[in-house]
């Protein structure tokens, strides 16, 4: 789903790093964010990783490789920066869980009843259960 800066992954999407010894470590993809007009994503290990709780996520750059399928996810050391990274992608997920997640109208439709966004590809589906 995407929203704005933020795009949320589902829950099947995995990456795999390498780490300093070379060895492969999978993660699960949460989110991309566009900010500052970079890219940045915040992963999560599928496997418990030492100094890290399991609800916490790590945030990469991602730069284009080579080719168009190869992605480069540097790490990154500034605070500040990982402070509001992070911050663009809480204040989606709020937004999404304030309201609905119709794609254009920004959580003012009342999806309890009926939505008035009119949207083909609103995501409430009481808009659309009829067609």
């Amino acid at each position: 789903m995407k929203k704005d800066n933020v795009e949320i992954f589902d829950e099947e999407s995995i990456v795999t790093l390498y780490d300093d010894e070379g060895q492969p470590v999978d993660f699960y993809e949460i989110a991309g964010v566009e900010y500052n007009d970079k890219l940045y994503e915040l992963l999560q290990p599928t496997e418990p990783m030492e100094g890290l709780d399991d609800n916490e996520v790590i945030i990469f750059e991602v730069q284009q490789g080579d080719n168009e399928e190869e992605s480069n996810f540097l790490p990154i050391g500034d605070e500040e920066l990982l402070n509001d990274v992070f911050a663009e992608y809480v204040k989606v997920v709020s937004d999404l869980e304030d309201g609905c997640d119709c794609c254009d109208c920004d959580g003012e439709c009342d999806c309890d009843d009926n939505c008035d966004c009119e949207k083909d590809e609103c995501h409430c589906h009481h808009c659309h259960d009829d067609k």
